[in-house]
């Protein structure tokens, strides 16, 4: 986003930036172990065959899928190594569009469950925020934004440890430009948090990009008396507003008052609805770990819960994984991934089973590989 559009999007955020990035969490029980260890891409040259592959919309018949270095290729020549996927599926390795990573075992944990790329909402530490993009051998990859700004008096400001006070004083082409001199690939504003009604008409408004979470404070209006730009996404995290409205503990340290029923989950599926003709979809988890004592929030397996909850609101299996690959990889501007085509990166799961019978099968995971080398 250009710079005159972050000023203007600071000045129409700056009196609601309360909209909190945890608004919503629920403890889960039904945790798997990690599936088998991940790899990098091949080292040779490498040939996936009697594999069906998903190309955004259906699932191919048995065919074959060369891996050359980082990437995939359509060269047939001096294959080095072949690998017979017996029937297995192949999709595009995941994006998890709204999650929070710290440590090197956040990476591992993502990759073990196929989410190859990973959207980071925040970098607290810039020195640690640099050593783990240094670590590419076949961990995600990942997109952060900077040091989140937040305003006086904002639930941010109160919930958020080391996230950057903004007055209405300061300078915000400087604290821009602070955030990408600090290896930052994407402004925090530029992401927008929309957990309320009118959060949503002020993002819609502000043309920010990437509108996080969807409104639970009731039903949006129908039909809809919002206009959306035509580059503008949503990631509506229906995975931590499941979270959040089932544990108590979580709207206590939020904040929230476990009474309000002015807030529910059953909100945010419905408006989901009514934004999903107007809106692109992405998949995002807002996973962060642990967030206070006994509740984790896990990361990589949340997004394939993600991709549950797409389906149990009303879409496809195929809108799902969608939302998860090729229109994910659209809207973060990530040309190189989010499909199995030559020149791609090679970011794959392998699944025993078909996604598109069941969306649950994308945990069915036999291998993902992440292809080499920087994003």
């Amino acid at each position: 986003m250009k710079l005159q559009h972050l000023v203007l999007a600071f000045t129409a955020a700056l009196s609601h930036y309360s909209e909190a990035c945890l608004e919503h969490l629920k403890e889960r029980t039904d945790v798997p172990p990690l599936p088998r260890k991940h790899h990098p891409a091949p080292r040779t040259k490498t040939a996936i065959t009697n594999v069906r592959v998903f190309d955004g919309e259906h699932i191919s018949p048995p065919r074959r899928v060369i891996i050359d270095g980082a990437f995939i290729s359509t060269d047939p020549t001096n294959i080095q190594t072949v690998i017979d996927a017996g029937g297995r599926v192949l999709i595009p390795g995941l994006i998890d569009s709204h999650v929070h990573v710290s440590t090197i075992q956040d990476l591992e944990a993502l990759t073990s469950f196929g989410v190859t790329t990973a959207m980071v909402m925040a970098c607290y530490n810039y020195t640690t925020c640099a050593t783990l993009r240094a670590l590419d051998d076949g961990l995600c990859t990942f997109h952060s934004a900077g040091v989140p700004a937040v305003a006086p008096g904002s639930k941010h400001s109160k919930i958020v440890n080391g996230s950057l006070l903004l007055l209405p004083t300061d300078d915000p082409a400087a604290v821009v430009a602070h955030t990408f001199n600090n290896g930052s690939d994407f402004f925090k504003i530029s992401m927008t948090h929309a957990a309320y009604i009118d959060a949503l008409q002020q993002a819609a408004l502000s043309s920010t990009d990437g509108i996080q979470h969807i409104p639970a404070d009731g039903p949006l209006p129908s039909p809809l008396n919002i206009t959306f730009h035509p580059h503008q996404f949503l990631t509506p995290t229906l995975n931590i507003f499941q979270y959040a409205f089932s544990n108590p503990a979580i709207l206590a340290f939020l904040g929230r008052s476990p009474t309000d029923k002015t807030n529910s989950y059953a909100n945010a599926v419905t408006n989901l609805n009514t934004l999903r003709p107007h809106i692109p979809i992405l998949a995002g988890t807002d996973a962060f770990g642990l967030l206070v004592p006994g509740i984790n929030i896990p990361f990589g397996l949340t997004l394939h819960y993600e991709l549950q909850n797409l389906v149990e609101a009303g879409f496809t299996p195929a809108e799902a994984l969608r939302a998860a690959t090729v229109v994910a990889a659209r809207h973060h501007r990530l040309l190189n991934r989010g499909v199995i085509a030559p020149g791609k990166r090679a970011d794959l799961v392998l699944l025993n089973s078909d996604p598109l019978v069941d969306v649950r099968n994308t945990l069915d995971i036999a291998r993902v590989w992440e292809g080499e080398g920087s994003c």
